[in-house]
C-alpha cells in the first residue's frame, strides 16, 4: 500500500521472502518514485508464468524497512478504515510500531498479589462471564483494581486517554507485581511478552502477546476519538478486536457515555464502595447579592481559607453566551432542550438547537430588560486578587508551569490537568457548559465534574455555581448517594434521546453540496 489510499500487487523477490510479512513496512517503486507502503495480505503462486496470468505484469518489492503492524491487528486496520468511514493507509500509520527495528527483548512475567477490592472484583467476574460489558466506578475508586483482576486472566491491554494516566497506571501495577510495558516506548516489550501492556488511545493497536482481555478506562472520555480521518473511536475498536479474537472486554467509567449504557445495557456493574464521590455542593448564583458577579459566599470561603491549592473553572473565552434577566435574574433558556438562548440582530431571543423563538421578552417574568455577563478567567481573576491576599495564578496556554502549592489557579478546564495538590474545586459558573447547544453538552459538564472529583479527593470539595440549581443533572450531583442519582439521570437521558432519534438509537450525519 503507497501514499496513495490504494492496495497494489508486487512480487516478493526470494532475497526477500524471509524477511517479509503481513503488516511489514516495505519500499516500492510507484510511477518512478520510490514510496513507503505496508504488506497487507500474502498470496502464494506456483510460477511466473501464473503470475502474469493472473495478475499481468508486476514488479519486484524494492526493499523491506521493518516493523510496522501487528500481522493480527491488519484485518482490524481494514475494518476501522470501514466501519467508520476513512482511509486505510491513515489507520495503519496509527497502528504501526513506533520504530521499524524491532529490538531483542525477552518475554517477562510477574509475581501478582490477588486481588485488592473485592467490590470491583466481583463485578469484573461477572462481564468476563458475560465477555464484554461496563463497570460503572466511582471518582474515588481504582479502574486499576478492575485491570488486575482481568489480569489475572492472562496478559491484557489497558488503553486511557492519556500518556500521563498510562505512565502512572503502569507505575501502580508494577508495585503490584505486574510487568508492564507503556506505548509506544516500550512497543517491543510489549510484542515479547508482559502482563500489562498500557497505553493511551492508538494502544488499542499494539502488541500484546497471548492477550487475554482487554480494558478501556474512562471510555466516556473525548481523548478516545480521534478526530483525524477516519475519526475512529477507541471503545469501539476495542470492543471489535477483543471479539475477534475471542477475549472479554471490560470498559470503566464514572460517567458512562451514552453509547456503552446503551450497547452494553445487558451487563452492566455499578461498583457501590465506602469511597464514591467527594463533596459536591450546588450554589445558587441568584443568591449572590450582586448581579452577575461569580463571588458567592462558598467561593470566597474557599479561596480565603490558608489551607492549599483551590482551582477555580471557567470555560470563557472571547464572547459569552449567557442571557439573564435584569428583573428576575432567571437564566434564558429553551423549555424544550434547555439549551441557552442566543439573541441575533433583531435581539428576539432563539434556541440554536431546535431553533424555537421566544420573542424579545423574558420566558420568567416578561420583561424585556437582559444582561449578558461577559466576564471570562481573566475578569474572574482580577475580582479574586481584589478580595483576597493570597496569589492568584491565572493559567492559560502561554503560562509556565512554575507555581508553588498554595495558590488560588483561575483557568479553563484544562487548568485541572497541569495542577495537582488542589483540596477544591470550583467551577465558577457551569451553566455557559451545561446550555451549550450540544446533545452532548450534560455529559462534558459530568466529565468536568467527575475529572475535578479526581483531583480533590475523598477529603476534597467541589463546588458547582449554577442559576439553575434544579436542573436534573445538578440536582442529581447534590444527591447524598451520586451513583445512584447519576444512573437515574442516565435512564431519563437515553429516554430522551430515544424519543428524538438521537445517537446511539439514530445517526446524525451534516451533509453539504457544492453546486
Amino acid at each position: 500500500m503507497s501514499g496513495i489510499d490504494k492496495v497494489f500487487d508486487y512480487i516478493v523477490p526470494d532475497a526477500l521472502v524471509e524477511r517479509v510479512w503481513v503488516g511489514a513496512r516495505v519500499r516500492i517503486d510507484l510511477n518512478g518514485r520510490r514510496v513507503g507502503g505496508w504488506v497487507v495480505q500474502l498470496v502464494s503462486v506456483e510460477d511466473e508464468a501464473h503470475i502474469s496470468d493472473r495478475y499481468g505484469r508486476l514488479l519486484p518489492l524494492v526493499s523491506v524497512s521493518g516493523h510496522g503492524v501487528e500481522p493480527d491487528v491488519v484485518p482490524l486496520t481494514k475494518w476501522v478504515s470501514q466501519y467508520f468511514w476513512g482511509s486505510w493507509r491513515a489507520v495503519l500509520s496509527s497502528a504501526s510500531a513506533p520504530h521499524v527495528r524491532a529490538r531483542s527483548v525477552h518475554p517477562h512475567r510477574g509475581t501478582h498479589q490477588g486481588p485488592d477490592d473485592e467490590v470491583i472484583s466481583r463485578a469484573v467476574k461477572n462481564i468476563v462471564h458475560e465477555g464484554a460489558g461496563l463497570i460503572v466506578v466511582p471518582p474515588l475508586g481504582s479502574a486499576l483494581a478492575a485491570v488486575a483482576q482481568v489480569a489475572q486472566l492472562g496478559p491484557t491491554l489497558v488503553v486511557c486517554p492519556t500518556v500521563k494516566m498510562a505512565t502512572l497506571g503502569a507505575a501502580s501495577l508494577r508495585r503490584k507485581g505486574f510487568t508492564t510495558a507503556v506505548i509506544p516506548e516500550q512497543w517491543d516489550a510489549a510484542r515479547a511478552g508482559v502482563d500489562v501492556v498500557i497505553g493511551a488511545r492508538s494502544a488499542v493497536f499494539a502488541p500484546c502477546a497471548s492477550l487475554s482481555g482487554i480494558v478501556v478506562i474512562d471510555e466516556h472520555d473525548e481523548l478516545l476519538h480521534d478526530e483525524r480521518s477516519p475519526t475512529w473511536n477507541a471503545v469501539d475498536v476495542a470492543a471489535e478486536r477483543a471479539r475477534s479474537l475471542g477475549v472479554p472486554c471490560v470498559a470503566t467509567s464514572a460517567i458512562p457515555s451514552a453509547a456503552s449504557l446503551h450497547r452494553w445495557s445487558h451487563a452492566t456493574e455499578v461498583v457501590k464502595s465506602d469511597k464514591q464521590w467527594p463533596q459536591i455542593e450546588v450554589v445558587d448564583l441568584e443568591t449572590v447579592p450582586v448581579a452577575g458577579s461569580l463571588l458567592s459566599t462558598e467561593m470566597l470561603s474557599a479561596v480565603t481559607h490558608a489551607g492549599g491549592s483551590v482551582a477555580c473553572v471557567l470555560n470563557t473565552k472571547g464572547k459569552a453566551r449567557l442571557i439573564v434577566c435584569r428583573a428576575c435574574r432567571h437564566v434564558q433558556d429553551c423549555a424544550t432542550c434547555g439549551s441557552l438562548l442566543t439573541q441575533g440582530s433583531d435581539q428576539r431571543l432563539v434556541c440554536p438547537r431546535c431553533h424555537h423563538d421566544y420573542g424579545l421578552v423574558c420566558v420568567s417574568c416578561g420583561r424585556t430588560s437582559f444582561v449578558v455577563p461577559r466576564g471570562g478567567i481573566s475578569h474572574l481573576a482580577s475580582q479574586l486578587r481584589a478580595s483576597t491576599s493570597r496569589e492568584i495564578v491565572e493559567v492559560s496556554a502561554d503560562t509556565h508551569d512554575t507555581w508553588t502549592q498554595g495558590s488560588i489557579f483561575v483557568g479553563t478546564e484544562a487548568v485541572l490537568h497541569r495542577v495537582s495538590g488542589v483540596e477544591v474545586v470550583v467551577c465558577a459558573d457551569i451553566d455557559r457548559d451545561l446550555g451549550a447547544p450540544r446533545m452532548t453538552a450534560g455529559r462534558e459538564v459530568l466529565a468536568l465534574v467527575a475529572r475535578a472529583a479526581r483531583l480533590v479527593g475523598d477529603r476534597g470539595k467541589v463546588i458547582v455555581q449554577t442559576r439553575r440549581p434544579n436542573h436534573p443533572l445538578l440536582h442529581a450531583l447534590g444527591q447524598p448517594d451520586v451513583v445512584d442519582a447519576l444512573m437515574a439521570w442516565n435512564e431519563q437521558d437515553l429516554a430522551q434521546r430515544k424519543m428524538f432519534g438521537f445517537p446511539p438509537y439514530g445517526v446524525l450525519a451534516h451533509v453539504s453540496v457544492k453546486t
